[in-house]
């Protein structure tokens, strides 16, 4: 094997490293983002019971 071609194997060897890095680096933001979205869906869900709640009580008062 020429040096040139050594080279060339591990350039391609490097380059798919990298690629597979990136690839599970995205999988983890996206589970991340998944694991956010779910817990701001269980605060607006808590925000909207609260102010509902809290609409009736001043309107059963009046």
């Amino acid at each position: 094997m020429t040096p040139e071609l050594i080279a060339i194997f591990a350039l391609g060897i490097s380059i798919l490293a990298f690629l597979w890095n990136i690839q599970r680096d995205i999988a983890m933001l996206h589970r991340d983002h998944t694991d956010l979205r779910e817990r701001m869906s269980r605060l607006e869900g808590l925000f909207e019971g609260f102010t509902q709640s809290k609409s009736t009580r001043s309107l059963s008062n009046s």
